[in-house]
C-alpha cells in the first residue's frame, strides 16, 4: 500500500533528527496541514486582519459599554458580550465577515423583558436570559429552523425594527437630561410638560458628546471618534468637579481583571426571563440572518443560516456564564469589520482577544465614563438606525403591507417586548394565510387550432354536453380550497357537464380541498356530469384513498401525472369526450 506523503517540516530539514511514524500518522499530519493550518492568514492579509480586529475592537468599547447601561446593569458587562462575541461567533459561523457583537436592539429588548427587577435579582436574570437564547438559538440551528423566518413578512420585520428604534431613544431622555423618571412613551410626554425638571449640565455634557459622535468620524480619527466622543465628556466631568453628573460607578461597583464562569441561581429562570428569552432570540436572529445574507463570504464560499444561528446560539451561552450581554449578528460592526480591511474570520476572532486585553488593562476606568454621553451614543443609534427607504417601501406597496408594519410598531411601544414579538409572529401568520387563501385563481385551458394552449377567463356557468379544462393557481390550503369553492363555475342548469381540473404540483389534498371537490362533484353528478382531477401525485392518491371522501367509483375519476406534462389532462379530455358520445349515443336510442 502506498504511503500518503506529508507535507515538510522543518524537523526533516534538522539532521540527526529522528521522528515517530505510526500507520495513519502520515495522514493526519496531511489533513491537519490542508484544512487548519492553511486558514490561518499569513503575511499583508495578518496585517490587514490584526489592523481590522484591534480598530473593531476599539470601536466596539462604547457601544458594548452603552448597550451595558441600556440595560440597566454595570457596562463592563457590555464589554464581557463584546469579548465572547466576536471571538466564538467568528470562530463557528458559516458567514466568515459577520461580527458577532452587542446590539443595541437585543439590549433594548432584554431591558424590557426584565421588567422592573434591580440589583442582584436584575443581573442574574439577564444572564440566565442570555444563557436560554443561546441554547435556543442553537436548538434553532441544529433543527434548521431559518427557514421559519420567511414567515415574518418584511412588513412587520420593518414596524419591528422601527418600534425598536424610537424605544432606544425614548428610553434614553431620561439620561441625557438627568432626570429620575421612567423612559418610553410615558416618560417622553413627562418631559415634554415639565422642562424645568432638566438637569442643564447632563444635558450640556450629552449634547458635546452627540456633536463630537458626529463630527469626528469625518475627521482623520474617523470611527474611532465615537469613543472619543465618550471620553472627552467624561473628562470634563472629572476636571470641572460635576459630581450631580451620573457616571457609570454611580451603578456599582466594575468587577477587575477578566470574568469567570458563573452559573445563574435557578430562582433567576423566572416564567418572564424564559418568555423574553424566546422573544429575544427570535429578534437577535432575525437580525443576523439579514446581515448574513448582506455579507458574501470573501472566498465564495457557501454561507448557512443554520450554521450561523448555532455559532450565535454557543456565542450567548458563554457570554451569559461570563455575565456578558446577548449578542448577534451586527451590521454596523460587520460594515466596520470591512471598512477597516479586514479579510477572513479571524478579523472577528481577533478582535475579541484584543477587546479581552482592554478589559483586563482598563476595565476600572470604565467607572468614570458619564452616563449622558453613553445616552447620546444610544440615541444617534437609535436614530441611525431608522431606514426611511425601508419605511417608505412599506407604505407605497400597499394597505396590507402598511397595515402590518404600523400595528406592529403601534405594539412595540405599547406592549411589553413578549407580547410584541409574539404578536408580530401571528401576524405574520394571518397575513401569510389571507395572502395565500386570496392568491388563488382559475383559468380555462382552451386549445387553439395551431396546437397552443390558450388560457382564458372560466364560464360562470357550464356548458351542457361539453368538456371544460381548468387550471389551478396558487395554494389550496384550507382558506383557499374554500376560495377555489368559489371560483368553480357553476353547473346551474346543464345537462351532462364535464369538468377537468389539473391538480399537476399539489403535494397534499387536506380534508377541506376533498370536502370542496366532493361537493362539487355531488353537484356535476346532480346534472348528469362528471369530474376529472388530473396531474395528481401518487401520494396525493393515496391520501384521498385513505380519506375515502371523493368517490372513485361514481361521479369522480383521478389520473395521475406522468412524466410529459399534460398527458394525463389530454388522455381525461379524450375519455370525457368518448363519454358524452356515448352518452348521447345511448340516448338517442332510448328515444328513437
Amino acid at each position: 500500500m502506498s504511503q500518503i506523503e506529508r507535507p515538510p517540516t522543518k524537523m526533516d530539514e534538522a539532521p540527526g533528527t529522528a521522528e515517530t511514524d505510526q500507520p495513519g500518522l502520515a495522514a493526519v499530519r496531511t489533513a491537519v496541514h490542508n484544512r487548519i493550518w492553511t486558514r490561518l492568514p499569513k503575511g499583508a492579509t495578518l496585517r490587514r486582519d490584526v489592523i481590522a480586529a484591534l480598530s473593531s475592537a476599539v470601536s466596539n468599547v462604547p457601544d458594548g459599554m452603552a448597550n451595558g447601561a441600556l440595560l440597566g446593569v454595570s457596562p463592563v458587562h457590555g464589554l464581557y458580550g463584546a469579548m465572547v462575541g466576536p471571538a466564538v461567533g467568528g470562530a463557528l459561523s458559516s458567514t466568515k465577515m459577520m461580527m458577532i457583537t452587542t446590539m443595541a436592539a437585543a439590549s433594548l429588548s432584554a431591558a424590557q423583558a426584565l421588567g422592573d427587577l434591580k440589583g442582584s435579582e436584575r443581573m442574574d436574570g439577564l444572564f440566565a436570559m442570555v444563557i436560554l437564547i443561546g441554547i435556543i438559538q442553537v436548538l434553532a440551528g441544529l433543527f434548521r429552523l431559518g427557514r421559519l423566518l420567511r414567515f415574518v413578512s418584511y412588513s412587520v420585520t420593518t414596524g419591528f425594527l422601527l418600534g425598536v428604534s424610537v424605544l432606544l431613544i425614548l428610553n434614553q431622555l431620561p439620561v441625557v437630561t438627568g432626570r429620575d423618571s421612567d423612559g418610553g412613551i410615558g416618560g417622553a410626554i413627562q418631559l415634554l410638560f415639565s422642562p424645568e425638571t432638566i438637569h442643564m449640565p447632563s444635558l450640556v455634557i450629552a449634547s458635546i458628546a452627540l456633536i463630537l459622535a458626529l463630527a469626528l468620524p469625518y475627521t482623520p480619527v474617523k470611527n474611532i471618534g465615537r469613543l472619543i466622543a465618550v471620553v472627552l465628556p467624561s473628562l470634563i466631568v472629572l476636571a470641572l468637579g460635576l459630581d450631580d453628573v451620573t457616571q457609570v460607578r454611580d451603578n456599582g461597583d466594575i468587577p477587575q481583571g477578566l470574568p469567570l464562569p458563573v452559573l445563574p441561581p435557578l430562582s433567576a429562570f423566572t416564567p418572564s426571563v424564559v418568555t423574553g428569552a424566546f422573544a429575544v432570540a427570535i429578534i437577535i436572529l432575525v437580525q443576523s440572518a439579514g446581515v448574513s445574507q448582506s455579507v458574501p463570504n470573501p472566498d465564495g464560499s457557501a454561507r448557512k443560516i443554520s450554521r450561523d444561528f448555532a455559532a450565535i446560539g454557543f456565542a450567548n451561552m458563554l457570554s451569559g456564564l461570563l455575565r456578558g450581554l446577548p449578542v448577534g449578528g451586527s451590521l454596523s460592526g460587520t460594515a466596520l469589520s470591512v471598512l477597516y480591511g479586514g479579510e477572513t474570520r479571524w478579523t472577528a476572532i481577533l478582535a475579541g482577544f484584543f477587546m479581552a486585553l482592554i478589559v483586563l488593562l482598563f476595565s476600572g476606568t470604565v467607572g468614570l465614563v458619564a452616563m449622558p454621553a453613553l445616552g447620546s451614543l444610544l440615541i444617534l443609534a437609535g436614530f441611525s438606525s431608522i431606514n426611511l427607504h425601508d419605511i417608505r417601501f412599506v407604505v407605497e406597496t400597499g394597505w396590507p403591507s402598511w397595515l402590518a408594519g404600523g400595528t406592529t410598531f403601534v405594539a412595540m411601544l405599547f406592549l411589553p417586548i413578549q407580547a410584541a414579538v409574539g404578536f408580530g409572529v401571528v401576524l405574520s401568520a394571518f397575513l401569510y394565510i389571507n395572502r395565500s387563501s386570496t392568491d388563488v385563481s382559475v383559468v380555462e385551458l382552451v386549445e387553439r387550432d395551431d396546437g397552443f394552449i390558450e388560457e382564458r377567463h372560466p364560464p360562470r356557468q357550464l356548458p351542457s354536453e361539453a368538456v371544460t379544462v381548468l387550471d389551478v393557481y396558487g395554494h389550496l390550503f384550507y382558506a383557499g380550497a374554500r376560495t377555489l369553492e368559489r371560483l368553480l363555475p357553476r353547473p346551474g342548469d346543464a345537462n351532462r357537464p364535464v369538468v377537468v381540473l389539473r391538480l399537476r404540483g399539489l403535494t397534499s389534498m387536506g380534508a377541506t380541498l376533498q370536502d370542496v371537490l366532493s361537493d362539487y362533484a355531488d353537484k356535476l353528478s346532480s346534472r348528469g356530469g362528471r369530474l376529472y382531477l388530473t396531474g395528481v401525485r401518487p401520494e396525493v392518491r393515496v391520501q384521498v384513498n385513505r380519506a375515502n371522501r371523493l368517490d372513485l367509483s361514481g361521479p369522480v375519476t383521478m389520473l395521475e401525472a406522468t412524466a410529459t406534462r399534460g398527458e394525463s389532462t389530454r388522455r381525461a379530455v379524450a375519455e370525457s369526450h368518448t363519454w358524452l358520445v356515448q352518452g348521447a349515443a345511448a340516448e338517442d336510442l332510448e328515444n328513437g
